[in-house]
């Protein structure tokens, strides 16, 4: 039987691990998930995942493992594979899941940030095709991005670039967890979006949302808001749009720093781009430079969810081609 090389692409989150066997040309033949159960630790995380990649193997008996890309999220050291201070993973501190992986399936495994292999994603296999580099911005939870600069994804003198969460957007906002203030991830995250409004609940502004999580302020999400502003809620409607225009200040900020062909916005919240979009676009051309404003084009995810398991893919391909 001929057999067809893949790569087994990982992409691990704090609530669960996914699987892929991806070939060079993109095509998924097999995907599955787990639970992370992070409590148990990362040893016996990635002994499941190993039986896991086994069995979808076993399921597609002409594919052949040659490599293995995986994505993660947190702060990860592409070179050593360590990762550090994982905020959803605390107790993986100071582990190397990709090596560990790859030691117990006998594959050569290489290992980067989620959001930035999300982008090396879009470039190989999404709407960054036939591009020169590429700038993503993933909006969830937190805020994360990836750089694709001549084909190549630039990871900076120690392989953090692309924290565009982290880029300042308002010099008076709230303090990061990170120590530095005003910070996108702050001003426009899902989680930032729930705690601005929650704040204007508290203070006793009047909106939808109240009565949607029927008075438990805590249980105030950025799905909320979207579910508010859809009913023609005043205040959901302006977290939102707020949200969408410090975007639209960061998209400015990149193209004047990178001078990138194509901006991708991805990540969970991306799933409702349709109501702020237009404000993001116009807020990113409103603080362009005049050079800018009709140039690199702001647009959404094509892969979703599978960005970073087509870019640990990728990640794969391209180092086993050396």
């Amino acid at each position: 039987m001929a057999t067809r090389k893949v790569a087994l692409a990982i992409d691990i989150g704090g609530t669960k691990m996914r699987g892929a066997l991806i070939t060079e040309s993109g095509d998924v033949l097999a995907r599955d998930d787990i639970p992370t159960q992070a409590a148990k630790g990362e040893p016996t995380a990635m002994k499941r995942l190993a039986a896991l990649l086994r069995r979808m193997n076993t399921e597609v008996p002409d594919a052949e493992p040659v490599g293995i890309g995986m994505a993660i999220a947190g702060t990860v050291d592409p070179e050593t594979g360590i990762f550090t201070n994982p905020p959803n993973l605390p107790n993986w501190h100071d582990t190397a899941p990709s090596l560990d992986l790859g030691e117990l399936l006998g594959l050569p495994a290489w290992v980067h940030n989620d959001a930035s292999l999300a982008a090396l994603g879009e470039y190989e296999y999404g709407i960054g095709q036939g591009t020169k580099s590429l700038v993503m911005i993933t909006l969830g939870t937190g805020v994360g991005g990836g750089l694709v600069l001549d084909g190549h994804l630039y990871g900076g003198y120690r392989g953090y670039a692309g924290e565009i969460g982290h880029l300042i957007v308002d010099k008076s906002g709230p303090l990061c967890p990170c120590g530095g203030r005003g910070h996108l991830e702050m001003m426009a995250s899902g989680t930032a979006c729930a705690r601005i409004a929650k704040e204007r609940l508290a203070a006793g502004e009047a909106s939808l949302v109240t009565k949607l999580v029927r008075g438990d302020l805590e249980k105030v999400r950025a799905e909320t808001l979207v579910k508010a502003e859809g009913l023609g809620d005043q205040l959901a409607g302006e977290v939102l749009r707020d949200a969408a225009d410090y975007v639209g200040v960061a998209v400015a900020t990149l193209r004047s720093v990178l001078d990138p062909e194509l901006i991708v916005i991805g990540g969970g919240v991306s799933r409702n781009l349709h109501i702020f979009f237009p404000r993001l676009v116009a807020s990113a051309k409103a603080h362009a430079m005049n050079v800018d404003k009709a140039l690199c084009p702001v647009v959404p995810t094509v892969l979703g969810d599978d960005a970073g398991l087509l870019g640990a893919a990728a990640l794969a391909w391209q180092k086993l081609r050396g």
